[in-house]
């Protein structure tokens, strides 16, 4: 027999990052696709292949935002692939150590606000 989950609650902290997560992401769609001179001129190193690219990861942001919301586990998995991706590109593109890992920080805020609820993710 299947076990049903008790109903999930997702809490505010997980509520909060989610929109967060939706609304910054889209905002940088809007930015890198619009506007991607105005990326350029502030990372040289950044061609607009890849401006056009970052701004895919981004959509691609709001996709597994919405899937965290749905409780996809996979969609876990697949930020922090995103997170890792994104730290590699901040130090192509010149940030330093430092700038760069500090981009793992919503890596750690997914972390610590999904962990104990892993449970309700399918």
């Amino acid at each position: 027999m299947v076990a049903v989950i008790k109903e999930r609650k997702r809490g505010f902290w997980l509520t909060a990052f989610l929109v967060f997560m939706m609304l910054t992401n889209l905002f940088s769609v809007f930015v890198y696709f619009v506007n991607p001179d105005m990326i350029i001129t502030a990372f040289p190193k950044i061609s607009l292949e890849l401006a056009y690219l970052l701004g895919s990861v981004c959509l691609f942001n709001v996709f597994l935002a919405i899937n965290i919301w749905m409780w996809k586990k996979l969609a876990i998995y697949g930020f922090y692939i995103v997170v890792i991706f994104g730290v590699l590109i901040n130090l192509y593109i010149g940030l330093g150590l430092i700038g760069s890992l500090s981009g793992l920080m919503g890596g750690m805020i997914l972390f610590l606000v999904t962990r104990k609820k892993m449970q309700y993710f399918v």
